[in-house]
């Protein structure tokens, strides 16, 4: 052992015996004399304990290395930071998401969210688009574009992309079980409206396998659902290089209750599957891995946990890599995040008080690092689709923080925090333990079918749940400072019931006019390459040309890929 390093042993063992002798002469009478609020203190969702105090002793407790645990930023492990200067040179995208009505109506929210000081958008589609059918088909009656955009054709995406998009960076779009259909939707769009898709990033979402864990949007069985996630990332690196094919939503299993080393493990194992099927196409690691490293990842009211989440998140993807894929290339080694505030922590009563909870975690996000954008829901969200009052409050929010707070004048500003390091370390730690268990039952498609990850998710909402009917997690305005007689006077934005009518009028409008021998013919092209391994992408691009609606190419699919059904057995607690 150099004398450096005993130095360090000793001035450790030092601080455990100071620790050991403050807690007794100085902590203990006065904690007698006034004592603490509760027995235990600890983390709202890992329910880890939370010790009073924290000292280089407990770095050492968990075996933390400055060089292999947190380095500099822009170098692995990329605890600190993916980029070398952090947030000094340029913030992140400022996103929010939107969807509704018909393409029209998007396109003129979208452009009112680009006057507001947004560049990036995140695009949704209603459960009709979602789930694979046209807004005329009975199942869907009622849900037409109330919870995001109705799109049944390409006409519909030539209405949404009337669009400035010299204002427009980056553009989401979140439609995981049609994904092909969607994508040839987007690609035939912006050439009817002379984009060039090499200054445009599209970034697709793709992800399908979340959707059997904890969402429930799927169309076809999961290894039918992984293929055609596989076509679209195909396509993208090889005609799009500058896109992004798949995003992993773990932003989707923190409001099914994941914990965070539960939302680390599952999204990172999910992850690994598409990876695994990617490389199956002659790709190498460090080549699809850069197009691979896009997550999702929400930030909870818990600040340190949420902080620490994002930390354990980047180091967690690079060693992921590095030790399990051998990627030796440093963007394949760099997740790229997008970060937001949590929806479930906004609350039906008094939503002005959601104001304050969104602050509190975009400053979260800012300080575990933002990633490449950062999205923030809306106060109103619980009440209703976002009216423009809360558009205009959501993106000042980003800009507060941004420019307000100081949080991003230096990078990681919390590192060297004996709380924040430990529990980083932690979950790191924990994360991998939870890995190696997925990987050992064959990885996630098989923890899906197994139902591993839905019963996890299940016990976790269970016991969370009853942490607020018991009263240990205070919420305020649900089981803390609760007003009896609450009046909720803030603007709701409603939707216009006839817009239904209009889709469905617009779309039979369009069957009456197009080629229906064309449409036939480009069916059935769907179906063999369904039926064989052709890339799913290339055949949908040709039916949407044609004006095949999404709800056709759709079912095409399910004629030869049938559709899934879980078996209910599997999602019990």
């Amino acid at each position: 052992m150099n004398e450096h390093i005993r130095g360090l042993v000793s001035a450790n063992d030092n601080i455990a015996a100071e620790t050991s002798r403050w807690e007794a002469e100085t902590r203990a009478p006065f904690v007698a004399a006034n004592p603490e609020r509760r027995d235990t203190f600890t983390t709202q969702a890992l329910k880890w304990p939370i010790k009073a105090l924290y000292t280089p002793a407990d770095l050492d407790a968990v075996g933390f290395d400055y060089a292999a645990d947190l380095g500099f930023p822009g170098e692995y492990p990329y605890t600190r930071s993916t980029r070398p200067n952090g947030h000094r040179s340029q913030y992140w995208t400022m996103t929010q998401v939107t969807g509704f009505g018909k393409g029209e109506a998007w396109a003129k929210r979208a452009r009112y969210m680009l006057d507001q000081g947004l560049s990036g958008l995140i695009l949704e589609y209603d459960l009709a688009t979602t789930n694979g059918y046209d807004s005329d088909d009975p199942i869907v009656e009622g849900e037409v574009g109330r919870a995001g955009m109705a799109l049944d054709s390409l006409e519909d995406l030539e209405n949404a992309f009337d669009l400035p998009f010299d204002k427009l960076q980056y553009l989401m779009s979140v439609c995981n079980a049609p994904q092909p259909v969607n994508l040839a939707m987007i690609i035939a769009a912006l050439e009817k409206k002379g984009v060039d898709p090499s200054e445009f990033v599209l970034h697709i979402v793709n992800g399908i396998l979340i959707e059997y864990t904890c969402v429930g949007r799927y169309i076809y069985p999961p290894e039918h659902g992984l293929r055609i996630a596989t076509d679209a990332i195909e396509y993208i690196i090889r005609n799009h290089p500058n896109w992004a094919p798949l995003s992993i939503i773990s932003a989707q299993l923190q409001p099914a209750k994941a914990n965070p080393v539960q939302e680390i493990a599952f999204s990172l194992a999910i992850c690994c599957a598409y990876i695994d099927a990617t490389l199956e196409r002659g790709f190498d690691i460090d080549t699809i891995a850069p197009y691979l490293n896009h997550f999702v990842v929400n930030v909870d009211m818990d600040f340190f946990e949420g902080i620490c989440k994002l930390r354990a998140f980047r180091k967690c993807w690079a060693r992921l890599m590095k030790e399990r894929y051998g990627a030796s290339r440093p963007e394949a080694l760099k997740i790229r995040m997008m970060t937001s505030p949590t929806t479930i922590a906004l609350t039906l009563q008094q939503p002005l008080n959601n104001i304050a909870r969104l602050g509190i975690m975009a400053t979260a996000c800012a300080l575990g690092g933002a990633g490449e954008n950062m999205t923030t829901p809306l106060h109103d969200e619980a009440h209703s689709l976002p009216a423009e009052e809360a558009i205009r409050v959501g993106a000042a929010i980003q800009h507060l923080v941004a420019h307000e707070t100081g949080v991003a004048e230096t990078i990681d500003p919390l590192a060297g925090s004996y709380y924040v390091e430990t529990l980083t370390k932690q979950m790191e730690d924990a994360a991998f333990a939870e890995m190696d268990k997925i990987f050992a039952m064959g990885g996630a498609t098989k923890a899906i079918e197994s139902g591993y990850f839905q019963r996890a998710l299940g016990r976790e909402q269970y016991e969370r749940n009853k942490d607020i009917e018991e009263g240990r997690r205070k919420w305020v305005g649900v089981n803390h400072l609760v007003l009896p007689e609450e009046k909720r006077e803030i603007e709701i934005f409603r939707l216009d019931d006839s817009m239904e009518e209009e889709q469905i009028a617009k779309l039979r409008d369009l069957r009456a006019r197009r080629d229906q021998g064309a449409v036939d013919a480009a069916l059935e092209k769907v179906r063999a390459a369904a039926r064989g391994d052709d890339n799913l992408v290339a055949v949908c691009l040709e039916a949407v040309k044609v004006y095949a609606t999404h709800g056709e190419i759709c079912n095409a699919m399910r004629d030869v890929f049938g559709v899934h059904a879980p078996d209910s057995q599997l999602a019990g607690v």
